[in-house]
């Protein structure tokens, strides 16, 4: 007979059978380096920066306008709710189920490769991430500026559209792990 909570188990089990490594965005950093190691990447080929975010402006299509990326935040009503509402916790509970053991999974991930090897990596990366933010910063210049008024393709330093902006100025680091 159907139960709907083995069948949560059964999915979950079967994405992380199905995947080699699963990356976690408030673990980035570290799902970066993990993936690093799995397939010999080198730094610059995992580096980034941070082009856009909330309080700048995006645009998507070539064809489409500048828009303001609002910065993050939640009302106290929402806040309320979402951690106190029965309804919402039980409907999230499969989501949150996954979360945590897509967390489990990368640390399993983590400790096959090497703790110490790992964390020295991960100390290197973000090393470089740190020379990246401070040499990238006034270089990447993405398909809107900081006004939002847009920069057509021949003078930005993207790849396509908004995307890899920062290529160039990675390229030229002199970084070396």
């Amino acid at each position: 007979s159907y139960n709907k909570e083995n069948s949560y188990q059964d999915i979950i089990h079967d994405i992380l059978t199905d995947y080699d490594l699963i990356l976690i965005m408030e673990r980035m950093d570290e799902s970066l380096v993990a993936l690093q190691m799995l397939f010999n990447f080198t730094t610059k080929e995992i580096l980034y920066t941070r082009a856009r975010s909330g309080g700048s402006f995006s645009n998507g299509l070539s064809d489409r306008p500048c828009v303001y990326i609002l910065p993050t935040f939640k009302s106290t009503y929402v806040q309320e709710f979402l951690s106190s509402s029965p309804e919402w916790q039980e409907h999230i509970a499969p989501d949150i189920e996954f979360y945590k053991a897509a967390h489990k999974s990368l640390d399993r991930t983590i400790a096959a490769l090497g703790r110490t090897e790992f964390e020295a990596k991960l100390a290197r990366f973000q090393k470089a991430l740190k020379l990246a933010a401070i040499n990238c910063e006034d270089r990447v210049r993405t398909m809107c500026s900081n006004g939002g008024k847009k920069i057509y393709p021949v003078n930005t330093t993207c790849y396509f559209w908004g995307e890899g902006c920062d290529h160039d100025c990675i390229d030229e680091l002199d970084i070396d792990y």
